[in-house]
């Protein structure tokens, strides 16, 4: 190995760019990722503290233990993510700041109570309303709580007392920045890259065992195989997970530069941007998925047996060129655009062949049929069908995603993205002064929560009791969450940081006193452990309270010396923190709450009309790509009229459905610890909501599938032989739209009275706060038996459907091999009677229609297991069938 490659891989490993066939398995580990971020943590802190205590800064300034706990705060897993906390924390502090230097200015003091307090509830609902985002929230808040507590309590402050703290704040922002971004730096955009490269691996090992199971012996051995399968799709959705996040964390990244330098070695072969990327992946995730959908419910009987020895050489060189292919992609060592370009024909040659073969299988089981006098099923021939589109689309998507791209000069790229900005829509100054009413009684929420803690500190009683108060008030300001259930969740993890930091100050005091250096020497472990423990999501805020709360408990009480017995300051810390938890869990569920419930319920709805815009765009895709007048067929207008139009409009909808889906599971851990006695008859179903996420993905994934086929055959049908004739010969159109039309568009009817039924649902079980705050409605909130009634007749329907389907796709079948018999009565060979056996459009409409059909009855029974797990919902919600023990 050249000293040049060993000074890559150390670059590349110093900044996260992680290349899975050179590194070992322990430099790419989770443990090393969290290791480095407890690392860049650590030193911030040291860095933070060296500035405060080393430096002339120690004598200048009152509060600076601030200086360290902000270099614990501020810094941020990704160096993008950090970069926009800094600039949103940066933003709402700066005019705070000013504002509060006027206040103080205009001689409000100390002892003014009454002054302080008005002028605290009112900079509280300005910065409630303005702040959109939580964490900028937290921290203005806190500031204006620490101003006004400090100017009435102590006298002779300077007039410069708030610009002190910001410095502080700002000196601790600018040390995690710096650090963030010279010690084993973290990239949104690299993190990206390495995920994007992880699920690549992945999904061809993946799709590779799912083609295995396709050929096993029997049920039993492919059941084993799609086990393994069924455990890398759940590490791929667990990578998956991060990226919509990381994405919105690449704004502050010049991530195309980023790009340019790690990926130098492979973009004369893949070139995309972080979003084509995501669409690359989440669409081909979508395909292996649905492969192994149909291998899962795959019969192991004569004609599969058949279907799969024909095919099995064909299928195993297949998914060899194509783990080149992705060898290619992912690996470190360089490979040419010829040698790839070589790569990729004897892919498509692979799959041509393939098409071949199965051509030739299934032409010898309907002669054996005929033959024999035995029936085909329709399952066998639609799901076989299914399985080789879906094949070959993941082969096009590959050559689409990997087709040779001219460079873009970076002025280019400046002027793409200014005419991005451009097409954003901007608001008008009405829309921008009309007040948001939630935002309102948010507002009015936080302030009466900072009133209340504020007592603490304005009445001088209190104040003596609880030494001024101040960590009750700072309490209240950090644990407010936008649901009640984020909320709790936030002062659970909250209380148990506290308990664990105050734990761990009392015992550096005993074993250091205030000796300020062995203290720092005390305290690195301790935030080094815990700072690897941040990066857990199960730990998360909890290892962030324990990491910066001994370091204010020490450092904090350095300056009074002996005047306050450490035992003491960290009780008093504890004790500060349960009253103030205790007030905010009250006070947040009595003053307008948002449960969290209420906004699942909600992403549910919205989830459900984005399946349902996705069934409507499903037969407006169809009437365009089949406009003929020999069919009874209205087309639509459809505002996405080129196919790149159609195809971006596909892809929004899918990364939508994504988002939706995330914000799904995480406030699932919100509702849990929600009190759901007053509202719901039975316990919160935690496991019914987890199952209800999977099944919304089935029936969203089945609908991905027919607008992806019905492109293809739009692109196919646009062949001047015009393939779609010459199939209409075939079986007397017993296999054309015309009949695909009737199925679609009744099962399309049906979908939409379906999700618009269970959408109601989920409007009429929603809390009366959340419809009396949010939506002003005082419609009824619970179900009658009529609405489940209703609800079982909708699913008796679509379970009738599904055997109608059957019985039509049985007919198909059993009409196209009477037509065949007849013609070979007739003195034709099959042949001659099959229009796609030398047109290869031909085909791929015939199997896509095919698999349009299979992908109707499976959209259906994802749609029907979906119905009924939302029916066993509401009875658990909303009556009294089930009774706990």
């Amino acid at each position: 190995m050249t000293f040049a490659r060993i000074l890559e891989r150390l670059c590349h490993f110093y900044f996260n760019y992680h290349q899975y066939d050179t590194f070992p398995v322990c430099a790419t580990s989770t443990f090393i990722r969290r290791l480095q971020y407890a690392l860049r943590i650590t030193l911030s802190f040291l860095i933070g503290g060296f500035i405060t205590y080393g430096t002339p800064l120690n004598d200048q300034l009152t509060t600076q233990y601030l200086i360290p706990v902000m270099c614990i705060l501020a810094i941020q897993e990704t160096f993008g993510m950090t970069l926009l906390a800094s600039y949103q924390m940066i933003t709402a502090l700066t005019p705070l700041s000013i504002f509060l230097y006027i206040i103080q200015k205009l001689g409000v003091g100390y002892g003014d109570y009454l002054a302080a307090e008005l002028l605290l509830l009112v900079s509280s609902f300005a910065l409630s309303y303005k702040c959109v985002q939580i964490q900028p929230r937290k921290i203005a808040l806190l500031i204006s709580s620490i101003f006004f507590a400090t100017i009435v309590n102590q006298q002779n402050l300077p007039s410069t007392f708030i610009f002190t703290l910001l410095e502080e704040f700002v000196i601790g922002i600018a040390v995690s920045l710096l650090t963030s971004l010279l010690v084993f730096p973290l990239f949104a955009t690299i993190d990206i890259e390495n995920r994007m490269n992880y699920c690549l691996q992945n999904l061809q090992r993946m799709e590779s065992i799912v083609i295995q199971a396709f050929l096993c012996e029997d049920q039993m051995s492919a059941q084993v195989s799609l086990a393994r399968s069924s455990t890398l799709e759940q590490m791929i959705r667990t990578a998956m997970n991060l990226i919509h996040t990381r994405l919105n964390e690449t704004r502050m990244e010049p991530s195309r530069l980023l790009q340019r330098i790690f990926n130098r070695r492979r973009r004369h072969l893949m070139d995309l941007t972080l979003q084509e990327q995501e669409y690359f992946v989440s669409s081909w995730m979508f395909h292996v998925c649905s492969l192994q959908l149909m291998v899962k419910q795959c019969r192991f009987n004569e004609y599969h047996n058949h279907f799969k020895q024909e095919l099995q050489v064909d299928l195993a060189h297949l998914d060899s060129c194509q783990c080149s292919m992705i060898s290619d992609l992912t690996s470190s060592t360089v490979t040419t655009r010829e040698q790839f370009d070589e790569h990729l024909g004897q892919l498509q040659r692979a799959l041509k062949t393939l098409r071949q073969t199965s051509i030739e299988a299934r032409l010898s089981q309907v002669e054996h049929s005929l033959q024999s006098g035995t029936k085909i099923h329709s399952d066998d021939h639609l799901s076989h069908a299914f399985f080789l589109f879906q094949l070959a689309t993941i082969v096009r998507l590959l050559t689409q995603v990997t087709n040779y791209r001219e460079k873009q000069s970076f002025l280019q790229n400046i002027q793409d993205v200014r005419k991005k900005k451009q097409k954003a829509k901007h608001r008008s100054i009405i829309q921008i002064l009309k007040p948001q009413w939630p935002r309102i009684a948010s507002a009015l929420k936080s302030t009466i929560i900072i009133g209340v803690g504020s007592i603490f500190v304005m009445v001088p009683r209190l104040a003596d009791i609880f030494e001024n108060g101040q960590w009750i008030l700072i309490a209240l300001c950090m644990t407010q969450g936008d649901t009640v259930g984020g909320a709790l969740t936030t002062m659970k993890r909250r209380l148990i940081g506290t308990l664990l930091g105050a734990m761990w100050a009392y015992i550096t005091y005993l074993s250091v006193e205030d000796h300020i250096y062995n203290t720092f020497g005390m305290l690195v472990p301790w935030i080094l452990v815990f700072g690897y423990l941040k990066s857990a999501p199960e730990w998360n805020y909890a290892a962030v309270v324990a990491s910066f709360t001994p370091v204010l408990i020490n450092l904090g009480r350095i300056p009074y010396g002996p005047s306050l017995p450490a035992g003491n300051y960290a009780l008093l810390r504890i004790e500060e923190n349960l009253v103030g938890i205790a007030i905010a869990t009250v006070l947040t569920i009595l003053i307008f709450p948002i449960f969290a419930i209420d906004v699942l319920k909600k992403n549910i709805e919205s989830t459900l009309q984005l399946c349902r815009q996705s069934i409507n765009g499903m037969q407006t895709i169809y009437d365009q790509v089949f406009q003929n007048e020999l069919f009874d067929v209205t087309v639509v207008d459809m505002e996405k009229t080129t196919d790149q139009e159609i195809k971006s409009f596909v892809d929004a909808q899918r990364s939508r459905f994504h988002q939706l889906i995330s914000s799904q599971r995480m406030l699932l851990e919100f509702s849990a610890l929600e009190p759901t006695l007053w509202w719901f008859q039975n316990a919160f179903p935690t496991v019914r909501y987890e199952m209800l996420a999977a099944q919304q993905t089935d029936m969203f994934r089945m609908l991905h599938n027919v607008d992806a086929i019905l492109m293809r055959i739009h692109e196919c049908s646009k062949d001047e032989t015009n393939p779609i004739k010459d199939l209409q010969m075939y079986g007397n159109g017993g296999v054309l739209p015309s009949a695909l039309h009737n199925e679609l568009a009744t099962l399309s009817r049906q979908l939409n009275e379906c999700v618009n039924l269970w959408a109601s649902y989920f409007t009429l079980t929603q809390t009366r706060c959340y419809r009396l705050g949010r939506e002003c409605s005082f419609s009824r909130t619970s179900l009658l038996e009529s609405d489940l009634l209703k609800h079982e007749q909708c699913l008796i329907e679509l379970h009738q459907t599904i055997h109608r389907l059957q019985n039509e796709h049985q007919g198909t079948v059993d009409r196209l091999l009477n037509y065949c018999l007849d013609r070979i009565t007739q003195g034709d060979t099959i042949g001659r009677i099959v229009p796609y056996v030398d047109n290869e459009k031909a085909y791929i409409i015939f199997i896509g229609i095919a698999a349009i059909h299979y992908s109707a009855a499976e959209l259906a029974r994802a749609a029907l297991a979906l119905g009924t797990n939302i029916h066993t919902i509401f009875e658990l919600e909303t009556t009294k069938l089930y009774r706990s023990f």
